[in-house]
């Protein structure tokens, strides 16, 4: 498909010249001598790319290309000028001008100039086409990761969730379970039914029983009026149950009822009534050995654990924490309306740091980072006292013995020995991927490499 250039210039003879040049390439041409010409163009054609000259009849071309490169960013801007102003080019290049042309113009330099520019385009596209492509393999619904546990659940989510079955997401506080069960929801034949979720543990044990099932008017002290249930509310669609071993026995054996038949009777009548839902429940505890234990009914157990998915701790899938950074720094940065960026050597920190507190730790420290930081580059003082004071105790450890200049001591050999030590200790901090242990390191992997084998350090299996 030919490229359509916009010809903006108002020296008629240059203007000639340029469009035989531009056509014997192969590029479609459009001519406009004036600024107004030219913004009717570019809103009824479809312009790649866009030859501005800066001194127009009515107007600049620093005004128009103001104007145009947020409203096209998918056009390319070359001014060009008879002047050689370097300011007015400076200026255009930051307004998003891709490069700029100073006149006379010669056929040779043109020619490359546009190839050029239009490979930077192509290009720019086809980033943006994968972009969105590792995006859509490492996001699900707003679940992220690319770690090989996180694409088992991806995975596992999409093979089950259109069938109508109960599943049961286990996994420790702050892993995303909640997440994890609305991506069930929206791959689902039900994802445009309600998704009802149930905190079990925020509600107190007395009142559980009618918040799932409903009332009556009358039905006890304080019951002034009918109140539908969640499961009632969830008809069509899917009843979220999160932290479902907190239930009492009681509630347990009353659910058992409405997971087996998918029918429930609210409190104060004796009239049954059924409701079309999917049940999916969550834990951040051993519904295993609750069972043995007697806490849990071993009968609600198996009905609820048809599929079990198991949501892994941050700490096991490592390799995700810099794609959640990236989420949660755009979600803040929408929120708070600034930019926020980190260095990779805090982002390395992060990276090593447990997270007892799985994501949700996570989100909340990089929350409170973006708030303190002052020049939104978030730095370790930044974040909550627990992580500061891991790393302060981390990087003061032992004390290490001052260095003797003894009459054999050889400033080269050691810090031959400080070097083979900090490659190792990157390595073992990265579990042997040499790509993050270079970038770690501020060198290049090749740069790595050849200091393994110098240092002849042996890579761990």
């Amino acid at each position: 498909m030919k490229k359509t250039i916009l010809l903006v210039e108002d020296n008629e003879k240059f203007r000639r010249l340029t469009r035989l040049t531009l056509q014997k390439e192969g590029y479609d041409v459009i001519e406009a001598e004036t600024g107004k010409n030219a913004e009717k163009h570019m809103k009824s054609e479809n312009i790649d790319l866009v030859l501005l000259d800066f001194l127009l009849p009515d107007t600049t071309g620093l005004k128009l290309l103001e104007k145009w490169a947020p409203t096209f960013p998918d056009t390319v801007f070359i001014p060009c000028t008879a002047y050689g102003d370097i300011e007015d080019a400076v200026k255009a290049m930051k307004m998003g001008a891709y490069d700029y042309l100073t006149k006379p113009i010669k056929a040779d330099e043109l020619k490359v100039v546009i190839k050029r520019a239009f490979e930077m385009k192509h290009l720019k596209k086809e980033n943006k086409e994968l972009k969105q492509a590792v995006q859509q393999k490492y996001d699900l619904h707003g679940m992220i990761g690319k770690s090989p546990k996180m694409q088992e659940v991806y995975s596992l989510i999409e093979r089950v969730a259109k069938q109508d079955i109960t599943i049961l997401l286990e996994g420790e506080s702050g892993t995303g379970k909640s997440r994890g069960a609305y991506a069930v929801h929206l791959e689902s034949t039900r994802k445009l039914g309600p998704f009802i979720k149930v905190n079990c543990a925020a509600i107190p044990s007395n009142l559980l029983e009618s918040e799932l099932f409903g009332y009556e008017k009358g039905a006890f002290t304080g019951a002034v009026r009918s109140q539908e249930g969640k499961c009632a509310a969830a008809d069509k669609g899917t009843l979220f149950l999160d932290e479902i071993g907190e239930i009492s026995l009681d509630v347990q054996a009353k659910l058992l009822q409405f997971t087996q038949d998918k029918t429930f009777t609210p409190l104060g009548t004796a009239r049954e009534i059924s409701s079309d839902v999917r049940i999916i429940a969550a834990t951040n505890r051993n519904l295993s050995e609750m069972v043995q234990n007697g806490e849990f009914r071993e009968d609600l157990y198996y009905r609820l654990n048809i599929i079990g998915i198991k949501l892994p701790p941050l700490r096991e899938r490592i390799e995700d924490i810099p794609l959640l950074v990236e989420q949660f720094l755009a979600q803040f940065e929408e929120e708070h309306t600034r930019s926020y960026s980190i260095s990779k050597s805090l982002l390395t920190k992060l990276t090593s740091y447990p997270w007892p507190g799985n994501i949700r730790e996570l989100q909340n420290a990089l929350s409170r980072a973006t708030v303190l930081s002052r020049s939104g580059q978030l730095i370790l003082d930044d974040f909550p006292e627990e992580i500061q004071n891991h790393f302060s105790e981390k990087e003061v450890g032992t004390p290490e013995a001052p260095i003797e200049l003894t009459d054999d001591f050889s400033l080269p050999e050691h810090l031959e020995k400080v070097e083979k030590e900090v490659i190792e200790t990157a390595l073992t901090s990265e579990n042997g991927n040499q790509a993050r242990a270079a970038e770690a390191l501020g060198i290049t992997r090749q740069g790595l490499l050849y200091k393994i084998r110098k240092h002849k350090i042996l890579r761990k299996k």
